[in-house]
């Protein structure tokens, strides 16, 4: 790729790489947070701080974070695998033209189908931990 593209080409996508990244994080950690508190808050669920809790908001955030990853997961792809070196905004402009608003979503079902159990088992893991950190706490004094 260095060879016949330029060295350049090595670091094709990084800028949308790392916007994915940041969007993914701030919208699994916020969505989850929220929606953990409003199923505990809703009285006409019943719902207790366990697992059950847990999977039910990490579900609705790996929704949250692969819809709003989703259209930068197109772009990262396209810029990647770009091969004239237009710009964003002409390759965005290119693609509304071609495919319309549609094209932000094109792969979600994919994408959820490999976030979603990611963010599951990453919350699960994380109160799983503060329980048992807190446990351990509680033991130390």
């Amino acid at each position: 790729m260095a060879r016949e593209e330029g060295v350049g080409s090595l670091w094709r996508g990084v800028w949308p790489n790392s916007m994915r990244a940041l969007l993914m994080t701030a919208s699994q950690l916020a969505s989850y947070d929220q929606f953990k508190r409003m199923l505990l808050r809703t009285e006409s669920l019943g719902m207790k701080d366990d697992l059950t809790t847990h999977f039910t908001a990490s579900c609705l955030a790996g929704f949250v974070a692969t819809t709003i990853c989703s259209p930068v997961d197109v772009i990262k792809t396209r810029v990647m695998s770009a091969k004239d070196k237009s710009g964003l905004g002409k390759l965005l402009v290119d693609i509304y033209r071609k495919e319309g608003l549609g094209w932000m979503f094109k792969g979600w079902v994919p994408s959820f189908i490999r976030l979603g159990p990611h963010t599951i088992v990453t919350f699960l893991f994380l109160e799983q931990h503060k329980k048992w950190y807190r446990k351990f706490k509680d033991a130390e004094q």
